[in-house]
């Protein structure tokens, strides 16, 4: 056979061609797929017609479903608490649960359009509709408490709970209408739950307890849980019951978390006042090296102004601040620097410390000056035990104040008399550094 000559099979639907290729049969005539190499072909006018039929149906189906919720929406946009906007609103949307519940709450709050039945229907309309939302179920349950129905009320709070069970008002409500029903086990609970939740509900939660029990142990152990910010938090509230016993176990807790000094300071005031400076001392130096009773005495650090640390006050004719420049002993020494514009009766720099009553003891420490003016010049007293006056200009020198103690407290203070004299308004500066205490026998 003459390998040039094309052949066409009796049996095969194609034919061979010069070079070995296959060539697909020709379309038959009059032959229009719809669909082929995957496209749709809207290539006649009957097909064009019947897909712009069906574009049309099918959007005009879809704006007619949205018209109404766009409708709906658009007459709610300002928020309006109107009883008429939202009648509307739930008629174009009617699954929408947010305008049922705003329907309801106008009907339930409203003065003008109070209706309980309709805004009872509306509540739990919204509940039918988004059972997921914790707010209308706590709405519901006050309505139906208001209602003095207590079976429905409390499930509704169930439910509420159960839709939002780690957030901390949702309990706090919770306990609060089981405290109105005298459920006392079931408020207490969810008041803890609200105090575990978020720390800054434990004040709530204290206040609420402890017109109910007053007994601090209890309501540390039941209400109150174990973390630094609800201890300090129950501290600060002891201290401001002036419940010692309170305000004891919640330090007691406490001091197994670390905690700033300043964050302590109430507490230390409070057992100063209490006539208990040791145990103040216990409470400032925790964490802290308690050997040397005298903290910071060479200003090494920035007073802190408070606990067992200097206090220290800058007024328009007394700059107080700490020195680096000028130093003594340590890192720093603390500078005053007098205007000259007032006959000062000056205390404002001093230091707690916490000592044993009746013993004998001697305070040591550097004091330097510059110009100072007037006759009376600055001192240091310790608990009613003057230093030497010093004025005009001197260098570093160490001074000494033998003293016996009237308490288990003392306080060491910078001291300036007012001048009697007619030129009494004082300038300069004066420097202290390097404290110490002494017990003698």
């Amino acid at each position: 056979m003459d390998s040039d000559r094309p052949e066409v099979g009796s049996k095969r639907n194609f034919r061979v061609v010069a070079g070995g290729g296959a060539e697909k049969p020709a379309p038959k005539a009059g032959a229009n797929p719809l669909i082929r190499d995957w496209e749709i072909r809207l290539n006649t006018w009957p097909r064009k017609i019947i897909a712009i039929l069906l574009i049309c149906t099918t959007s005009g189906i879809l704006i007619y479903r949205t018209w109404w919720l766009f409708l709906a929406a658009w007459i709610t946009r300002n928020k309006a608490m109107d009883v008429a906007i939202y009648e509307r609103a739930t008629h174009y949307d009617p699954q929408n649960a947010d305008y049922h519940f705003i329907l309801g709450q106008i009907y339930n709050y409203s003065t003008a359009e109070l209706n309980l039945e309709r805004a009872g229907e509306e509540y739990e309309a919204a509940v039918r509709l988004n059972p997921n939302r914790s707010g209308y179920w706590l709405e519901l349950s006050k309505f139906y408490e208001q209602g003095q129905n207590v079976e429905r009320c409390r499930f509704a709070m169930t439910k509420a709970l159960e839709t939002d069970p780690n957030y901390a008002q949702t309990h706090w409500a919770a306990a609060n209408l089981y405290v109105r029903l005298g459920d006392q086990k079931a408020a207490d609970y969810e008041l803890r739950r609200a105090a575990d939740l978020d720390s800054t509900y434990t004040t709530l939660v204290l206040d609420l307890v402890w017109r109910v029990y007053e007994e601090p142990e209890l309501v540390m152990n039941t209400h109150i849980p174990n973390t630094k910010d609800a201890n300090l938090i129950a501290l600060g509230y002891f201290i401001s019951q002036g419940s010692p016993q309170g305000a004891e176990l919640a330090w007691n807790r406490l001091k197994n978390f670390d905690s700033k000094p300043q964050e302590r300071f109430a507490y230390i005031d409070y057992l100063v006042n209490q006539g208990k400076p040791h145990e103040a001392w216990t409470v400032f130096s925790t964490g802290m090296d308690r050997t040397n009773i005298f903290y910071n005495a060479s200003f090494d650090s920035e007073p802190m102004n408070g606990g067992f640390d200097w206090r220290i006050a800058s007024t328009d004719d007394a700059e107080v601040r700490r020195d680096t420049t000028t130093v003594k002993d340590g890192l720093a020494s603390l500078l005053v620097n007098f205007s000259g514009k007032q006959n000062l009766n000056f205390g404002e720099v001093w230091h707690w410390l916490p000592v044993d009553k009746g013993k004998n003891y001697v305070l040591k420490f550097w004091m330097k000056t510059d110009s100072i003016s007037t006759n009376e010049g600055v001192y240091v007293n310790v608990d009613g035990a003057p230093s030497e006056k010093q004025l005009g200009t001197t260098y570093w020198q160490e001074l000494a104040i033998p003293f016996t103690t009237s308490g288990d407290l003392v306080k060491v203070s910078l001291r300036r008399d007012p001048s009697k004299k007619f030129d009494n308004l004082l300038k300069g500066k004066v420097w202290i550094d390097g404290f110490s205490i002494i017990a003698v026998n």
